[in-house]
């Protein structure tokens, strides 16, 4: 365990979140993936995709998160949600969404670009003012500071709650997310994956 006291705190954190995910376009440097080996003395190790392990410092005010599984009936005007989508036949596809608590609201909103994948997509930050069914899918009105949306919510997308975490919850094996500090030298933030659930990010 990193200490006794969580470590997020949230409006730091909420500013240190916008800053990084909307002023870094080096991807590859901004965020880690890959799975927690050890957490102590406020470092952590992470085993990334491509089997190297890193060791990262947190920075004093890093935001801590948390993903639990949901499912569409989570998806409701008035939710504030984070969705990655791709351009698919001239409309915006969702391969995930983030239903945040409401205490996260406006956390890094915009629609920006991400790195989920090398083909180009989207992570758009913003509230749900719609929601239409179409088929098994259902098509989100989003509406965000300088802009708005429309997505396609298809039945494959990964649907997921995200909420603030405690320091416990940075248990060993754990599937992680990490947003560096624009110059790489802490982690602003850890989305941290409940047991068995990947980030989806």
């Amino acid at each position: 365990m990193l200490m006794s006291r969580a470590l997020w705190v949230p409006i730091a954190a909420a500013t240190v979140l916008v800053g990084v995910l909307l002023s870094a376009p080096a991807f590859a440097q901004a965020h880690i993936r890959g799975t927690l080996t050890a957490a102590k003395d406020g470092t952590i190790s992470v085993q990334t995709a491509k089997g190297e392990t890193v060791t990262i410092k947190l920075a004093n005010d890093a935001g801590l998160f948390l993903v639990t599984k949901a499912d569409m009936s989570a998806i409701q005007s008035g939710k504030f949600v984070g969705i990655t989508s791709f351009e698919q036949d001239g409309k915006r596809v969702a391969r995930e969404v983030h239903v945040f608590d409401e205490s996260l609201r406006g956390l890094a909103e915009g629609h920006y670009p991400w790195d989920l994948e090398s083909k180009p997509n989207m992570m758009t930050n913003a509230n749900i003012s719609k929601v239409e069914e179409v088929g098994t899918d259902r098509v989100l009105m989003l509406n965000y500071k300088g802009g708005e949306q429309t997505i396609t919510i298809p039945t494959s997308a990964t649907v997921v709650a995200f909420d603030k975490a405690p320091a416990d919850q940075l248990a060993v094996g754990r599937m992680v997310f990490i947003v560096m500090k624009k110059d790489g030298s802490e982690a602003a933030a850890v989305v941290i994956g409940a047991e068995g659930v990947k980030p989806p990010m």
